[in-house]
């Protein structure tokens, strides 16, 4: 079993001071859902000088199996990035957004275990690694996306049953390809609002969610066990979009790790790291994978600041050197009725000045 120092460096350099993040592209839309756009995806990938792309797999929470045809159109499109230079992925498995995770009102959710299977998580999690092995790219998985969003592990328990499932998939992913890396976190840039529907909250912000799942004070004490409270990865996944705001512009909560408060996190992990309940490796290699100015919605801003937004946030990941920075979305959605639309292109491919942009980072 390859050990957490001996990682990553197979399939993305190690940093240097003035080396650049590997650039990634998410589409699930051109490279799954409508797998006949996929050759478009990858030859614009190709011509950006994309080395990472990132997938996303259904999960119920209780099924033992990955759905086959899904993971065949995964692994199809990490075959065809192969060939188009894209030597890594990053694989997520999401949960369903239901509100059974986080109902509306007063009354308490229901906890994280009643709705989520670590049993069976683990037989998913083997699976999947299992048949995405050997595809023609390291695989770096991310054991479930955004789990600090209630609506996929409820607020109850969820940092418990989140440290043991990261823990459940350290252990099965290396067994299934020894090659493979497995990333903590996947976590959403801060907490939603509280409301009158949701006055119990919506989410955690990641700050916050780290220490919970690691068992430390508000100072980054250790408390409890360390044997308890340890996880076992090879990096850090963060997402770090933050609509509107300047990359630029600091949030006054150091907990909430947009683009902008990468430092704060890059600092609270170290400190996370000293108490030995993640390792320092891990806590030194950040990987950036969701990003996006939106497109349409009320969080909308014109394309003309969205590129210089990007040009600003892409100098941020590299001055703070972290391992790869991966845009969500490469052309807005086939469907328009789809709530999140964050595309480099229109939906039909043509070209906007954030592709250009995208385009010329390095």
């Amino acid at each position: 079993m390859a050990t957490a120092a001996s990682a990553a460096v197979v399939a993305v350099p190690a940093t240097s001071a003035s080396a650049a993040p590997v650039k990634g592209l998410q589409d699930q839309d051109m490279t799954v859902n409508n797998p006949q756009l996929s050759s478009s995806f990858f030859a614009d990938a190709k011509a950006a000088k994309v080395g990472m792309a990132r997938y996303n797999v259904r999960w119920d929470g209780k099924s033992s199996t990955p759905d086959p045809g899904q993971v065949a159109l995964v692994r199809n499109a990490i075959q065809q990035g192969a060939a188009n230079g894209i030597q890594t992925v990053t694989v997520a498995p999401s949960l369903s957004s239901n509100d059974k995770a986080n109902p509306r009102g007063r009354k308490k959710g229901p906890t994280a275990a009643s709705l989520i299977s670590s049993s069976a998580y683990t037989k998913y999690i083997r699976s999947l690694a299992t048949s995405l092995k050997g595809a023609g790219a390291v695989v770096y998985y991310a054991p479930i996306n955004e789990p600090n969003w209630y609506r996929f592990i409820p607020k109850r328990g969820g940092a418990t049953l989140y440290r043991k499932l990261v823990n459940i998939a350290y252990k099965e992913v290396k067994s299934a390809d020894p090659s493979a890396k497995v990333l903590f976190g996947e976590l959403l840039p801060y907490a939603r609002a509280k409301s009158k529907n949701y006055p119990n909250g919506q989410s955690t912000d990641p700050g916050d969610f780290v220490r919970e799942v690691l068992g430390l004070s508000s100072k980054y004490k250790a408390k409890g066990s360390k044997k308890t409270y340890t996880v076992k990865a090879d990096g850090v996944s963060l997402h770090t979009y933050d609509f509107k705001a300047d990359p630029r512009k600091k949030r006054k909560d150091r907990d909430q790790w947009t683009q902008a408060n990468l430092a704060y996190a890059k600092s609270d992990l170290k400190k996370a790291a000293k108490t030995g309940r993640i390792s320092k490796s891990a806590a030194g290699r950040i990987y950036l994978t969701e990003f996006a100015y939106k497109t349409k919605g009320s969080d909308k801003i014109s394309t003309s600041k969205a590129r210089t937004y990007l040009k600003r946030a892409w100098d941020i990941a590299k001055k703070q050197k972290v391992r790869s920075f991966i845009w969500y979305q490469l052309r807005d959605p086939q469907s328009t009725g789809e709530l999140w639309q964050s595309g480099l292109k229109t939906r039909d491919g043509g070209s906007r000045s954030t592709w250009t942009t995208f385009r010329g980072l390095k």
